[in-house]
């Protein structure tokens, strides 16, 4: 932990991963609203907080924009950040915001192929425009960071299965600025930065460590080699639960194995928030994520 953060960021964090109370911490980045309706539920601010405490969760993630409303390709609710009040940290164990980095607002905006074919043959009307929405999102972040959240989540999606979508070398140049300025203005706010990106991170472990975050969120196991991940840059995990283990009412044994195994070494380090890699955005999930906690309560050693 860096060692500018305040002692209620850290204390809130080290209480949900250190299971203290012999609970497996869980929490969620994205809920979406086909969920919340199963639930019975409709999308509001209170019923985030309503559905968290219903599925034992200890963690709220509220993604947060300048354009409040639904992300109809996902089909989850971006909130204003005029609702993050302060008190709100006080209705959860952890309260984190989740903000769209630039490169994701970007392929969000153009498409992934039109934005990775520019990148290439527009490189510097693009790198321009990355510039554009990075001050978009500091903006961002700064308004968030007055309003008592103990974390905040950038969610940028730099890589797909097997690789990164850019090079390495081209992300350092365009994203590393950002994620400096980014991850400082939030650790002198004494309060967690994280970053969720899907794909395989392995090539970009040195430029995600150089970017110093206090941990990953909603990592997928089945692209990454997770204890290369544990060794190279620590903090804090959310993970366990990847996609295909939520797309089926009938998980294969070795795919449960893998869950415990996995959830066992990140909760023995204290150092994982059990999550799904993909959110919470079907109705059909909202059976399958309750049988996956059953099933780890019964199966985890030591819970």
């Amino acid at each position: 932990m860096k060692p500018t953060l305040t002692q209620s960021a850290v204390t809130r964090i080290e209480s949900l991963t250190t299971n203290q109370d012999q609970v497996l911490a869980k929490g969620e980045i994205w809920i979406g609203t086909q969920f919340l309706d199963h639930a019975g539920m409709e999308d509001t601010l209170d019923n985030h907080f309503r559905l968290a405490r219903r599925l034992g969760q200890e963690m709220v993630c509220l993604p947060v924009s300048e354009n409040p409303g639904q992300n109809p390709g996902m089909g989850y609710r971006y909130f204003g950040y005029d609702v993050l009040i302060p008190s709100l940290a006080n209705r959860t164990g952890f309260l984190a915001v989740v903000v769209d980095g630039p490169f994701q607002r970007m392929v969000n905006q153009r498409g992934i192929m039109d934005l990775l074919v520019n990148w290439i043959r527009k490189k510097e009307e693009t790198a321009r425009a990355y510039v554009k929405e990075q001050n978009i999102v500091l903006e961002l972040i700064d308004r968030c960071l007055e309003k008592g959240v103990h974390a905040v989540i950038m969610a940028d999606d730099l890589s797909g299965e097997a690789a990164p979508l850019i090079n390495p070398l081209d992300l350092d140049t365009v994203c590393t600025p950002f994620y400096v300025q980014a991850v400082s203005r939030i650790h002198r706010a004494g309060i967690l930065a994280f970053l969720h990106s899907c794909g395989n991170l392995t090539r970009l472990v040195p430029l995600i460590k150089s970017w110093n975050l206090d941990g990953l969120a909603a990592i997928q196991l089945c692209n990454n080699d997770i204890q290369l991940l544990n060794k190279e840059l620590g903090g804090i995990f959310m993970a366990g639960i990847d996609g295909p283990l939520l797309g089926t009412d009938s998980p294969s044994p070795e795919e449960l194995d893998v869950l415990v195994r996995t959830v066992a070494i990140l909760t023995g380090q204290k150092r994982l928030i059990l999550c799904s890699s993909c959110g919470l955005y079907s109705r059909e999930f909202w059976i399958r994520i309750q049988n996956i906690y059953r099933y780890l309560d019964r199966n985890l050693p030591g819970l």
